[in-house]
């Protein structure tokens, strides 16, 4: 995932999670009116996302700002993910 599908996938959670910060509207019915709905995510294709998902990001948001949006750069980048044999 290169750094234009990242900020992608961070503008798209930020859009979740928006309406959470303005006040305007009643946080729990807003995340049961998410629950189970089918979702168009950049670079991960439809999923649906958990409430507790959600509530994740706004944290992530509240703590460090939009880069906590990001999804995180895989530690093992360019390794073989294969187990080896047990011997």
């Amino acid at each position: 995932m290169n750094e234009k599908e990242r900020e992608q996938v961070a503008l798209f959670r930020y859009g979740l999670i928006a309406p959470l910060f303005n006040g305007q509207i009643d946080s729990n019915e807003y995340l049961k009116g998410l629950e189970g709905k089918i979702h168009s995510i950049p670079y991960y294709g439809e999923r649906k996302i958990a409430v507790k998902t959600i509530k994740e990001w706004s944290l992530h948001y509240q703590r460090n700002g939009f880069e906590a949006l990001k999804p995180k750069k895989r530690m093992d980048r360019g390794n073989s993910r294969r187990l080896s044999p047990m011997i």
